[in-house]
Protein backbone atom coordinates (compact mmCIF):
# COMPACT_ATOMS: atom_id res chain seq x y z
CA UNK A 1 0.00 0.00 0.00
CA UNK A 2 1.50 3.53 -0.97
CA UNK A 3 1.77 6.10 0.59
CA UNK A 4 -0.71 8.11 -0.61
CA UNK A 5 -3.52 5.68 -0.04
CA UNK A 6 -3.61 6.15 3.54
CA UNK A 7 -6.09 7.95 5.08
CA UNK A 8 -6.00 10.35 8.86
CA UNK A 9 -8.25 9.29 11.45
CA UNK A 10 -8.37 9.60 15.10
CA UNK A 11 -9.42 6.88 17.74
CA UNK A 12 -12.08 6.96 20.30
CA UNK A 13 -11.88 4.57 23.62
CA UNK A 14 -14.31 5.24 26.55
CA UNK A 15 -14.70 2.93 29.35
CA UNK A 16 -17.53 3.18 32.51
CA UNK A 17 -15.85 2.59 36.03
CA UNK A 18 -11.78 2.26 36.48
CA UNK A 19 -12.74 -1.89 37.45
CA UNK A 20 -12.51 -2.04 33.68
CA UNK A 21 -8.51 -2.31 34.20
CA UNK A 22 -7.82 -3.67 30.30
CA UNK A 23 -10.96 -2.17 28.66
CA UNK A 24 -9.06 0.82 27.28
CA UNK A 25 -5.87 -1.05 25.98
CA UNK A 26 -7.43 -3.66 24.14
CA UNK A 27 -10.20 -1.50 22.69
CA UNK A 28 -6.90 0.51 21.37
CA UNK A 29 -5.40 -2.52 19.80
CA UNK A 30 -8.58 -3.60 18.36
CA UNK A 31 -8.99 -0.35 16.44
CA UNK A 32 -5.39 -0.69 15.30
CA UNK A 33 -5.41 -3.50 14.41
CA UNK A 34 -8.13 -2.70 11.65
CA UNK A 35 -6.80 0.64 11.04
CA UNK A 36 -3.73 -1.26 9.51
CA UNK A 37 -5.52 -3.61 7.66
CA UNK A 38 -8.04 -0.86 5.94
CA UNK A 39 -5.64 2.04 5.26
CA UNK A 40 -5.69 4.44 8.19
CA UNK A 41 -3.02 6.15 9.68
CA UNK A 42 -4.41 6.95 13.77
CA UNK A 43 -2.97 10.69 14.58
CA UNK A 44 -3.98 10.82 18.12
CA UNK A 45 -7.03 8.97 20.71
CA UNK A 46 -9.61 10.71 22.83
CA UNK A 47 -10.34 8.78 25.44
CA UNK A 48 -13.31 9.30 28.61
CA UNK A 49 -11.97 6.98 31.29
CA UNK A 50 -14.36 6.03 34.09
CA UNK A 51 -17.30 7.78 32.71
CA UNK A 52 -20.81 6.70 31.88
CA UNK A 53 -21.81 6.72 28.11
CA UNK A 54 -25.74 7.43 28.60
CA UNK A 55 -25.16 10.73 27.96
CA UNK A 56 -22.43 13.20 26.07
CA UNK A 57 -22.73 15.43 29.56
CA UNK A 58 -19.60 15.53 31.42
CA UNK A 59 -17.68 13.28 28.16
CA UNK A 60 -15.10 16.05 27.91
CA UNK A 61 -12.83 14.04 25.51
CA UNK A 62 -16.17 13.32 23.46
CA UNK A 63 -16.87 16.79 22.87
CA UNK A 64 -13.58 18.29 21.97
CA UNK A 65 -13.66 15.48 19.22
CA UNK A 66 -16.89 16.59 17.62
CA UNK A 67 -15.32 20.01 18.33
CA UNK A 68 -12.28 19.58 16.52
CA UNK A 69 -14.32 17.88 13.95
CA UNK A 70 -16.28 20.31 12.78
CA UNK A 71 -13.54 23.04 13.57
CA UNK A 72 -10.26 23.11 11.23
CA UNK A 73 -10.10 18.89 11.19
CA UNK A 74 -6.73 17.38 10.08
CA UNK A 75 -8.75 13.58 10.03
CA UNK A 76 -11.21 12.15 8.01
CA UNK A 77 -12.89 9.21 10.31
CA UNK A 78 -13.33 8.59 13.95
CA UNK A 79 -12.73 4.60 14.51
CA UNK A 80 -14.19 3.16 17.76
CA UNK A 81 -14.94 -0.08 18.70
CA UNK A 82 -18.35 -0.36 18.63
CA UNK A 83 -21.48 1.69 19.70
CA UNK A 84 -21.42 1.34 22.88
CA UNK A 85 -18.39 2.95 23.31
CA UNK A 86 -19.33 5.53 21.15
CA UNK A 87 -22.55 6.03 23.07
CA UNK A 88 -25.32 4.72 25.30
CA UNK A 89 -27.43 7.48 25.36
CA UNK A 90 -29.90 5.69 22.46
CA UNK A 91 -31.08 6.27 19.19
CA UNK A 92 -31.86 10.25 19.14
CA UNK A 93 -28.62 11.34 20.79
CA UNK A 94 -26.26 8.81 18.93
CA UNK A 95 -27.65 9.60 15.81
CA UNK A 96 -27.54 13.57 16.52
CA UNK A 97 -23.70 13.18 16.97
CA UNK A 98 -23.18 10.73 13.83
CA UNK A 99 -25.17 13.24 11.87
CA UNK A 100 -22.71 16.62 13.06
CA UNK A 101 -19.70 14.43 12.04
CA UNK A 102 -21.50 13.58 8.77
CA UNK A 103 -21.88 17.09 7.78
CA UNK A 104 -18.74 17.78 8.77
CA UNK A 105 -17.61 15.08 6.44
CA UNK A 106 -16.27 12.56 8.50
CA UNK A 107 -16.74 9.36 8.34
CA UNK A 108 -17.20 6.86 11.54
CA UNK A 109 -16.64 3.04 11.88
CA UNK A 110 -17.12 0.63 14.80
CA UNK A 111 -14.32 -2.03 13.92
CA UNK A 112 -16.47 -4.66 16.06
CA UNK A 113 -20.46 -4.33 14.32
CA UNK A 114 -19.55 -4.92 10.48
CA UNK A 115 -22.02 -2.39 10.01
CA UNK A 116 -22.66 -2.02 5.96
CA UNK A 117 -22.55 0.96 3.94
CA UNK A 118 -26.08 1.78 2.28
CA UNK A 119 -29.24 1.69 3.49
CA UNK A 120 -29.22 -1.74 5.63
CA UNK A 121 -26.29 -0.02 7.40
CA UNK A 122 -28.21 3.13 8.15
CA UNK A 123 -30.97 0.71 9.79
CA UNK A 124 -28.70 -1.99 11.48
CA UNK A 125 -27.03 1.28 12.81
CA UNK A 126 -30.16 2.65 14.58
CA UNK A 127 -30.83 -1.11 16.00
CA UNK A 128 -27.18 -1.33 17.47
CA UNK A 129 -28.05 2.26 19.58
CA UNK A 130 -31.27 1.04 20.78
CA UNK A 131 -29.57 -1.82 21.72
CA UNK A 132 -26.41 -0.53 23.75
CA UNK A 133 -28.95 2.18 25.53
CA UNK A 134 -31.26 -0.81 26.74
CA UNK A 135 -28.26 -2.28 28.21
CA UNK A 136 -28.06 0.49 30.79
CA UNK A 137 -31.52 0.71 30.97
CA UNK A 138 -31.68 -3.08 31.96
CA UNK A 139 -28.53 -2.58 34.20
CA UNK A 140 -29.96 0.62 35.87
CA UNK A 141 -33.10 -0.95 36.82
CA UNK A 142 -31.02 -4.42 38.41
CA UNK A 143 -28.92 -1.81 39.86
CA UNK A 144 -31.89 -0.07 41.90
CA UNK A 145 -33.83 -3.29 42.17
CA UNK A 146 -30.29 -4.65 44.28
CA UNK A 147 -29.67 -1.74 46.34
CA UNK A 148 -33.65 -1.18 47.40
CA UNK A 149 -32.82 -4.76 48.17
CA UNK A 150 -29.49 -4.36 50.47
CA UNK A 151 -31.20 -1.50 52.55
CA UNK A 152 -34.36 -2.75 52.95
CA UNK A 153 -33.32 -6.74 53.71
CA UNK A 154 -29.78 -6.88 54.78
CA UNK A 155 -29.96 -3.51 56.41
CA UNK A 156 -26.70 -2.55 54.70
CA UNK A 157 -25.82 0.87 54.12
CA UNK A 158 -24.52 1.83 50.37
CA UNK A 159 -21.57 3.50 49.49
CA UNK A 160 -20.43 6.96 50.31
CA UNK A 161 -18.84 8.83 52.83
CA UNK A 162 -20.12 7.95 56.49
CA UNK A 163 -22.52 10.66 57.96
CA UNK A 164 -20.58 12.89 60.35
CA UNK A 165 -20.54 11.54 63.67
CA UNK A 166 -20.48 7.57 62.67
CA UNK A 167 -17.78 5.19 60.84
CA UNK A 168 -18.63 2.21 58.38
CA UNK A 169 -18.09 -1.44 59.77
CA UNK A 170 -17.77 -4.24 57.61
CA UNK A 171 -19.26 -7.48 58.75
CA UNK A 172 -19.06 -10.78 57.16
CA UNK A 173 -22.68 -13.11 56.49
CA UNK A 174 -21.90 -14.80 60.02
CA UNK A 175 -21.59 -11.55 62.11
CA UNK A 176 -18.06 -11.54 62.22
CA UNK A 177 -16.20 -7.71 61.85
CA UNK A 178 -13.99 -7.05 59.13
CA UNK A 179 -12.88 -3.38 59.57
CA UNK A 180 -13.71 -0.21 60.50
CA UNK A 181 -13.41 3.03 58.01
CA UNK A 182 -13.77 6.36 59.72
CA UNK A 183 -13.66 9.45 57.08
CA UNK A 184 -11.09 12.10 58.72
CA UNK A 185 -12.11 15.82 57.98
CA UNK A 186 -8.99 16.65 55.80
CA UNK A 187 -10.14 13.60 53.45
CA UNK A 188 -8.08 11.00 54.57
CA UNK A 189 -9.97 7.65 55.84
CA UNK A 190 -8.48 5.68 58.83
CA UNK A 191 -8.82 1.92 59.00
CA UNK A 192 -9.22 -0.16 61.73
CA UNK A 193 -9.26 -3.76 62.45
CA UNK A 194 -11.68 -6.20 63.91
CA UNK A 195 -10.20 -5.47 67.48
CA UNK A 196 -10.50 -1.39 66.83
CA UNK A 197 -7.01 -1.13 66.16
CA UNK A 198 -5.43 1.80 64.20
CA UNK A 199 -3.80 -0.20 60.59
CA UNK A 200 -3.59 2.61 58.56
CA UNK A 201 -4.03 5.96 56.66
CA UNK A 202 -5.53 5.87 53.06
CA UNK A 203 -5.17 8.72 50.79
CA UNK A 204 -8.40 10.62 49.68
CA UNK A 205 -7.66 9.30 46.09
CA UNK A 206 -7.39 5.82 46.79
CA UNK A 207 -10.11 3.66 46.41
CA UNK A 208 -10.78 0.82 48.97
CA UNK A 209 -11.09 -2.83 47.93
CA UNK A 210 -14.09 -3.90 46.48
CA UNK A 211 -16.58 -5.61 49.11
CA UNK A 212 -17.66 -8.92 49.27
CA UNK A 213 -21.57 -9.00 47.71
CA UNK A 214 -21.97 -11.08 51.17
CA UNK A 215 -20.81 -8.37 53.27
CA UNK A 216 -22.75 -5.81 55.54
CA UNK A 217 -21.87 -2.39 55.92
CA UNK A 218 -23.21 -0.70 59.45
CA UNK A 219 -23.04 2.93 61.24
CA UNK A 220 -21.54 2.82 64.13
CA UNK A 221 -20.52 5.78 66.36
CA UNK A 222 -17.27 7.15 65.32
CA UNK A 223 -14.83 10.33 67.02
CA UNK A 224 -16.53 11.14 70.17
CA UNK A 225 -15.92 14.67 69.64
CA UNK A 226 -17.89 14.71 66.56
CA UNK A 227 -20.86 12.92 68.23
CA UNK A 228 -20.92 15.49 70.90
CA UNK A 229 -21.36 18.48 68.33
CA UNK A 230 -23.84 16.73 66.97
CA UNK A 231 -25.39 16.38 70.11
CA UNK A 232 -25.06 19.85 70.64
CA UNK A 233 -26.53 20.77 67.12
CA UNK A 234 -30.17 19.21 67.93
CA UNK A 235 -30.15 20.88 71.55
CA UNK A 236 -29.31 24.32 69.86
CA UNK A 237 -32.29 23.35 67.19
CA UNK A 238 -34.68 22.49 70.31
CA UNK A 239 -33.83 25.93 72.06
CA UNK A 240 -35.01 27.92 69.09
CA UNK A 241 -31.88 28.42 66.91
CA UNK A 242 -32.15 27.97 63.40
CA UNK A 243 -29.91 26.93 60.87
CA UNK A 244 -27.58 30.28 60.28
CA UNK A 245 -27.17 30.42 64.45
CA UNK A 246 -26.24 27.27 64.63
CA UNK A 247 -23.20 27.38 62.15
CA UNK A 248 -22.29 30.89 63.82
CA UNK A 249 -21.75 29.26 67.10
CA UNK A 250 -20.13 26.32 66.19
CA UNK A 251 -18.02 28.59 64.04
CA UNK A 252 -17.20 31.05 67.08
CA UNK A 253 -16.38 27.89 69.15
CA UNK A 254 -13.30 27.16 66.40
CA UNK A 255 -14.96 23.94 65.52
CA UNK A 256 -14.27 22.26 62.45
CA UNK A 257 -16.84 21.01 59.93
CA UNK A 258 -17.16 18.44 57.32
CA UNK A 259 -14.32 17.81 55.20
CA UNK A 260 -11.54 20.03 57.28
CA UNK A 261 -14.23 23.34 56.44
CA UNK A 262 -15.85 25.82 57.95
CA UNK A 263 -19.45 25.27 59.16
CA UNK A 264 -22.37 26.30 56.56
CA UNK A 265 -25.78 26.45 56.65
CA UNK A 266 -26.06 23.11 54.28
CA UNK A 267 -24.46 20.75 56.48
CA UNK A 268 -26.49 22.06 59.37
CA UNK A 269 -29.31 21.24 57.89
CA UNK A 270 -27.89 17.77 56.67
CA UNK A 271 -27.34 16.81 59.62
CA UNK A 272 -30.65 17.84 61.87
CA UNK A 273 -32.57 16.13 58.71
CA UNK A 274 -31.07 12.71 58.12
CA UNK A 275 -32.98 9.83 59.92
CA UNK A 276 -29.50 8.10 60.46
CA UNK A 277 -29.00 10.29 63.93
CA UNK A 278 -32.13 8.34 65.64
CA UNK A 279 -30.83 4.90 64.46
CA UNK A 280 -32.78 4.34 61.01
CA UNK A 281 -31.61 3.73 57.61
CA UNK A 282 -32.14 6.31 55.05
CA UNK A 283 -31.72 5.77 51.59
CA UNK A 284 -33.32 7.63 48.28
CA UNK A 285 -33.12 11.22 49.90
CA UNK A 286 -30.72 12.00 46.22
CA UNK A 287 -31.46 10.38 42.96
CA UNK A 288 -28.03 10.39 41.46
CA UNK A 289 -28.95 8.02 38.46
CA UNK A 290 -29.30 9.40 34.84
CA UNK A 291 -31.68 7.24 33.54
CA UNK A 292 -34.28 5.92 36.19
CA UNK A 293 -34.81 7.60 39.66
CA UNK A 294 -36.62 5.39 42.66
CA UNK A 295 -40.14 5.73 43.91
CA UNK A 296 -41.62 5.44 46.98
CA UNK A 297 -42.18 1.80 47.03
CA UNK A 298 -38.69 1.01 45.72
CA UNK A 299 -39.48 0.54 42.16
CA UNK A 300 -37.41 2.44 39.15
CA UNK A 301 -39.52 4.85 37.43
CA UNK A 302 -38.30 6.93 34.43
CA UNK A 303 -36.21 10.31 35.11
CA UNK A 304 -37.24 13.75 32.77
CA UNK A 305 -33.76 14.53 34.01
CA UNK A 306 -30.82 13.14 33.87
CA UNK A 307 -28.93 14.91 36.97
CA UNK A 308 -28.65 14.87 40.19
CA UNK A 309 -31.40 15.80 42.24
CA UNK A 310 -33.07 15.63 45.80
CA UNK A 311 -36.08 13.63 46.95
CA UNK A 312 -39.07 14.65 48.86
CA UNK A 313 -39.07 12.76 51.93
CA UNK A 314 -42.17 10.77 51.21
CA UNK A 315 -39.89 8.84 48.46
CA UNK A 316 -37.00 8.12 51.18
CA UNK A 317 -36.69 4.82 51.80
CA UNK A 318 -36.15 4.50 55.67
CA UNK A 319 -35.47 1.24 57.91
CA UNK A 320 -35.93 1.95 61.40
CA UNK A 321 -33.82 0.62 64.38
CA UNK A 322 -30.70 -0.86 61.81
CA UNK A 323 -27.69 0.87 64.13
CA UNK A 324 -27.00 2.36 66.99
CA UNK A 325 -28.46 5.87 67.57
CA UNK A 326 -25.78 8.97 68.78
CA UNK A 327 -29.10 11.48 69.70
CA UNK A 328 -31.97 10.42 71.68
CA UNK A 329 -35.13 9.28 69.45
CA UNK A 330 -37.11 12.68 71.77
CA UNK A 331 -34.25 14.74 71.35
CA UNK A 332 -34.56 14.34 66.99
CA UNK A 333 -38.27 14.58 67.03
CA UNK A 334 -38.44 17.68 69.29
CA UNK A 335 -35.85 19.44 66.79
CA UNK A 336 -38.04 18.50 63.92
CA UNK A 337 -41.47 19.83 65.99
CA UNK A 338 -38.70 23.09 66.08
CA UNK A 339 -38.16 23.09 62.64
CA UNK A 340 -41.72 22.99 61.29
CA UNK A 341 -42.38 25.13 63.26
CA UNK A 342 -40.04 27.73 62.37
CA UNK A 343 -40.36 26.86 58.88
CA UNK A 344 -44.72 27.53 59.49
CA UNK A 345 -43.63 30.83 61.27
CA UNK A 346 -41.55 31.78 58.45
CA UNK A 347 -39.58 35.12 59.66
CA UNK A 348 -41.34 35.24 62.49
CA UNK A 349 -39.76 32.31 64.22
CA UNK A 350 -35.99 34.54 64.41
CA UNK A 351 -35.95 35.33 68.39
CA UNK A 352 -33.51 38.22 67.59
CA UNK A 353 -32.84 40.83 65.34
CA UNK A 354 -36.63 41.40 64.15
CA UNK A 355 -38.51 44.41 63.50
CA UNK A 356 -41.71 45.23 65.64
CA UNK A 357 -43.89 44.73 63.06
CA UNK A 358 -42.10 41.87 60.87
CA UNK A 359 -45.16 39.09 60.07
CA UNK A 360 -47.68 41.78 60.20
CA UNK A 361 -47.48 43.75 57.51
CA UNK A 362 -48.71 42.94 54.13
CA UNK A 363 -48.85 44.74 50.61
CA UNK A 364 -52.25 44.40 48.76
CA UNK A 365 -51.02 44.50 45.41
CA UNK A 366 -48.61 41.51 45.49
CA UNK A 367 -49.48 39.67 48.86
CA UNK A 368 -45.90 39.51 49.99
CA UNK A 369 -45.11 40.67 53.55
CA UNK A 370 -42.87 43.42 54.00
CA UNK A 371 -39.23 42.90 55.03
CA UNK A 372 -37.03 44.84 57.70
CA UNK A 373 -34.18 46.67 55.56
CA UNK A 374 -31.30 48.96 56.75
CA UNK A 375 -30.34 51.79 54.66
CA UNK A 376 -27.28 53.19 55.90
CA UNK A 377 -25.36 56.74 54.70
CA UNK A 378 -23.54 59.31 56.29
CA UNK A 379 -26.49 60.75 58.70
CA UNK A 380 -26.54 56.45 60.25
CA UNK A 381 -28.50 53.83 60.03
CA UNK A 382 -31.90 54.03 59.21
CA UNK A 383 -34.49 50.96 59.25
CA UNK A 384 -37.23 50.73 56.61
CA UNK A 385 -40.03 48.41 56.17
CA UNK A 386 -39.67 47.46 52.69
CA UNK A 387 -41.66 45.51 50.11
CA UNK A 388 -41.10 41.72 50.03
CA UNK A 389 -42.25 41.53 46.48
CA UNK A 390 -40.11 44.01 45.18
CA UNK A 391 -36.96 43.19 47.11
CA UNK A 392 -37.27 39.73 45.80
CA UNK A 393 -38.40 39.60 42.39
CA UNK A 394 -38.04 43.22 41.16
CA UNK A 395 -40.68 45.69 39.18
CA UNK A 396 -42.35 43.05 37.71
CA UNK A 397 -43.95 41.90 40.76
CA UNK A 398 -44.71 44.99 42.82
CA UNK A 399 -43.68 48.86 43.22
CA UNK A 400 -40.79 49.48 45.45
CA UNK A 401 -42.53 50.58 48.70
CA UNK A 402 -40.13 52.01 51.56
CA UNK A 403 -41.83 52.96 55.50
CA UNK A 404 -39.74 53.77 58.11
CA UNK A 405 -39.59 51.81 60.92
CA UNK A 406 -39.36 54.13 63.63
CA UNK A 407 -42.30 56.15 62.88
CA UNK A 408 -44.54 53.57 61.76
CA UNK A 409 -43.77 51.72 65.12
CA UNK A 410 -44.21 54.39 67.20
CA UNK A 411 -48.22 55.26 65.25
CA UNK A 412 -48.67 51.59 65.21
CA UNK A 413 -47.85 51.63 69.50
CA UNK A 414 -49.61 54.38 69.86
CA UNK A 415 -52.77 53.47 68.34
CA UNK A 416 -53.09 50.29 70.09
CA UNK A 417 -52.80 51.84 73.38
CA UNK A 418 -55.60 54.34 72.82
CA UNK A 419 -57.47 51.40 71.76
CA UNK A 420 -57.11 49.12 74.62
CA UNK A 421 -55.85 50.76 77.75
CA UNK A 422 -56.59 54.32 76.91
CA UNK A 423 -60.02 53.93 78.98
CA UNK A 424 -58.65 52.83 82.40
CA UNK A 425 -61.55 53.05 84.14
CA UNK A 426 -63.38 50.46 81.73
CA UNK A 427 -60.64 47.41 81.96
CA UNK A 428 -61.66 46.02 84.87
CA UNK A 429 -65.47 46.22 83.44
CA UNK A 430 -63.97 44.88 80.16
CA UNK A 431 -62.57 41.78 81.87
CA UNK A 432 -66.02 40.77 83.19
CA UNK A 433 -67.28 40.73 80.08
CA UNK A 434 -65.13 38.48 78.70
CA UNK A 435 -65.02 36.28 81.34
CA UNK A 436 -68.47 36.16 81.29
CA UNK A 437 -68.34 36.16 77.43
CA UNK A 438 -66.61 32.96 77.05
CA UNK A 439 -67.98 31.09 80.17
CA UNK A 440 -71.29 31.66 78.82
CA UNK A 441 -69.85 29.83 75.13
CA UNK A 442 -68.33 27.06 77.16
CA UNK A 443 -72.18 26.49 78.88
CA UNK A 444 -73.83 27.26 75.49
CA UNK A 445 -71.74 24.02 73.71
CA UNK A 446 -72.31 22.17 76.90
CA UNK A 447 -76.18 21.95 76.64
CA UNK A 448 -76.21 21.68 72.88
CA UNK A 449 -78.27 18.52 72.51
CA UNK A 450 -76.36 15.12 71.23
CA UNK A 451 -77.61 13.94 67.83
CA UNK A 452 -75.02 11.29 67.94
CA UNK A 453 -78.01 8.68 69.76
CA UNK A 454 -81.27 10.34 67.23
CA UNK A 455 -78.34 9.50 64.21
CA UNK A 456 -78.31 6.38 65.35
CA UNK A 457 -81.82 5.68 65.54
CA UNK A 458 -82.30 6.73 62.09
CA UNK A 459 -79.81 4.30 60.90
CA UNK A 460 -82.09 1.27 62.05
CA UNK A 461 -84.79 2.97 60.44
CA UNK A 462 -83.40 3.32 57.29
CA UNK A 463 -81.91 -0.73 57.34
CA UNK A 464 -86.11 -1.74 58.59
CA UNK A 465 -87.54 0.61 55.75
CA UNK A 466 -84.61 -1.28 53.40
CA UNK A 467 -85.69 -4.93 54.38
CA UNK A 468 -89.50 -4.67 53.71
CA UNK A 469 -88.68 -3.17 50.30
CA UNK A 470 -86.34 -6.40 49.89
CA UNK A 471 -90.02 -8.51 50.37
CA UNK A 472 -91.48 -8.99 46.79
CA UNK A 473 -95.05 -8.23 47.86
CA UNK A 474 -94.22 -4.77 49.35
CA UNK A 475 -91.04 -4.01 47.00
CA UNK A 476 -93.97 -1.76 44.37
CA UNK A 477 -95.33 0.11 47.48
CA UNK A 478 -94.69 3.86 46.72
CA UNK A 479 -94.83 4.90 50.06
CA UNK A 480 -91.91 2.96 51.92
CA UNK A 481 -89.88 4.06 48.56
CA UNK A 482 -90.50 7.75 49.41
CA UNK A 483 -90.04 7.29 53.28
CA UNK A 484 -86.28 5.83 52.51
CA UNK A 485 -85.78 8.52 50.44
CA UNK A 486 -86.76 11.29 53.34
CA UNK A 487 -85.41 9.09 56.09
CA UNK A 488 -81.66 9.50 53.97
CA UNK A 489 -82.15 12.65 53.45
CA UNK A 490 -83.08 13.50 57.53
CA UNK A 491 -79.86 11.29 58.24
CA UNK A 492 -77.39 13.52 55.64
CA UNK A 493 -78.43 16.23 57.86
CA UNK A 494 -77.85 14.52 60.91
CA UNK A 495 -74.40 13.71 59.69
CA UNK A 496 -73.45 17.45 58.34
CA UNK A 497 -74.54 18.92 61.95
CA UNK A 498 -73.02 16.12 64.04
CA UNK A 499 -69.75 16.54 61.83
CA UNK A 500 -70.25 20.43 62.64
CA UNK A 501 -70.57 20.39 66.17
CA UNK A 502 -66.99 21.14 68.08
CA UNK A 503 -65.50 19.25 70.28
CA UNK A 504 -66.73 19.51 73.96
CA UNK A 505 -65.32 22.52 75.33
CA UNK A 506 -62.76 21.99 78.45
CA UNK A 507 -64.14 22.83 81.61
CA UNK A 508 -63.41 26.72 82.45
CA UNK A 509 -62.33 28.40 86.16
CA UNK A 510 -63.83 32.11 85.84
CA UNK A 511 -61.32 32.78 88.46
CA UNK A 512 -58.20 31.22 86.76
CA UNK A 513 -59.54 32.83 83.63
CA UNK A 514 -59.59 36.43 85.01
CA UNK A 515 -56.14 36.07 86.43
CA UNK A 516 -54.89 35.09 82.94
CA UNK A 517 -56.79 38.54 81.07
CA UNK A 518 -55.49 40.60 84.19
CA UNK A 519 -51.81 39.15 83.28
CA UNK A 520 -52.30 39.78 79.66
CA UNK A 521 -53.50 43.84 80.37
CA UNK A 522 -50.62 43.84 82.78
CA UNK A 523 -48.09 42.60 79.81
CA UNK A 524 -49.87 44.81 77.33
CA UNK A 525 -49.12 47.94 79.38
CA UNK A 526 -45.80 47.33 80.16
CA UNK A 527 -44.82 46.19 76.81
CA UNK A 528 -46.13 49.56 75.10
CA UNK A 529 -44.20 51.69 77.60
CA UNK A 530 -40.93 53.78 76.13
CA UNK A 531 -37.76 51.60 76.63
CA UNK A 532 -39.41 48.19 76.35
CA UNK A 533 -37.27 46.38 75.20
CA UNK A 534 -38.04 45.28 71.46
CA UNK A 535 -38.68 41.04 72.34
CA UNK A 536 -41.04 41.84 75.03
CA UNK A 537 -42.88 45.09 72.94
CA UNK A 538 -42.90 42.81 69.87
CA UNK A 539 -44.88 39.72 71.75
CA UNK A 540 -47.53 41.97 72.55
CA UNK A 541 -48.19 43.72 69.56
CA UNK A 542 -48.05 40.55 68.15
CA UNK A 543 -50.84 39.29 70.42
CA UNK A 544 -53.58 41.83 69.54
CA UNK A 545 -52.25 43.12 66.36
CA UNK A 546 -53.23 40.53 63.41
CA UNK A 547 -52.41 42.76 60.35
CA UNK A 548 -51.16 45.50 58.83
CA UNK A 549 -52.19 45.92 54.99
CA UNK A 550 -50.36 48.30 52.89
CA UNK A 551 -51.79 49.55 49.54
CA UNK A 552 -48.53 50.99 47.56
CA UNK A 553 -50.74 52.46 45.38
CA UNK A 554 -52.69 54.95 47.27
CA UNK A 555 -49.78 55.07 49.65
CA UNK A 556 -51.68 54.63 52.37
CA UNK A 557 -52.40 51.39 55.30
CA UNK A 558 -54.78 49.71 56.83
CA UNK A 559 -54.34 48.89 60.80
CA UNK A 560 -56.47 45.92 62.22
CA UNK A 561 -56.89 46.73 65.48
CA UNK A 562 -59.50 44.70 68.14
CA UNK A 563 -62.72 47.35 69.45
CA UNK A 564 -61.95 47.80 73.00
CA UNK A 565 -60.33 45.85 75.88
CA UNK A 566 -62.60 42.65 75.89
CA UNK A 567 -62.67 42.25 71.89
CA UNK A 568 -58.55 42.06 72.25
CA UNK A 569 -58.83 39.57 75.40
CA UNK A 570 -61.31 37.45 73.10
CA UNK A 571 -58.66 37.90 70.46
CA UNK A 572 -55.82 36.56 72.69
CA UNK A 573 -57.87 33.91 73.68
CA UNK A 574 -58.62 32.58 70.50
CA UNK A 575 -54.95 32.57 69.35
CA UNK A 576 -54.45 30.65 72.76
CA UNK A 577 -57.05 28.11 72.12
CA UNK A 578 -56.82 27.68 68.13
CA UNK A 579 -54.36 27.05 66.02
CA UNK A 580 -53.10 30.98 63.97
CA UNK A 581 -55.46 30.23 61.07
CA UNK A 582 -58.80 30.05 62.45
CA UNK A 583 -58.06 32.59 65.10
CA UNK A 584 -58.08 36.07 62.49
CA UNK A 585 -62.21 34.38 61.69
CA UNK A 586 -63.03 34.76 65.21
CA UNK A 587 -61.71 38.20 65.98
CA UNK A 588 -63.60 40.96 66.39
CA UNK A 589 -61.95 43.44 63.76
CA UNK A 590 -62.18 47.57 63.36
CA UNK A 591 -60.19 48.79 60.65
CA UNK A 592 -58.42 52.51 60.97
CA UNK A 593 -57.05 53.94 57.82
CA UNK A 594 -53.76 55.99 58.23
CA UNK A 595 -51.21 57.95 56.05
CA UNK A 596 -47.68 55.84 55.59
CA UNK A 597 -45.45 57.64 58.06
CA UNK A 598 -42.54 60.11 56.45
Amino acid sequence: MIASDIRFAVGYARRSTDLQERSIPDQKAAVERWARDHGYRILRWFVDDAISGTSARGRDQFTRLIHEAENGRDFDAVLCYDMSRFSRGGTNETGYYLHRLRLAGVETHFIAEGIPDGDEGELLQGVKSWQARQYSVKLSRDSIRGQHSTVTVRNSAMGGRSPYGYDRQYVSANGQVLKTVRTLPDGRRQEFGPDGRHLRFIDPKEKLPKKMKSDIVRLVPGDPKHIAVVRDIFEMCVKGLGFRSILIALNAKGIQGPMHARWNQMAVKSILQNPCYRGALAWNRRTFGKIHEVASDGSAIPKKVAKTTRNPKDRWIVVENVHEAIVPPDLFWKAHEQMAKRRNAGGLARPTQRYLLSGLLRCEHCGHNFWGCVLKNSAGEIRYYADGGYRAQGIGVCKATHIQAAALDQWVLAQLRAAVLADKAGVGQAIEQFVKAVCGRAAAAKAQPDRSRELADLNKRIKTTVALLSDSDLADVGELRAALVDLKRRREALEADVAAKPDAPKSIDPDRLRAWARERIADLGQALKPGTPMIEARAAVHAFVPKIEIDPDRKVGTLYLPRDACSALQAAFVRRETSASSSHSCTVLVALRCGSPR
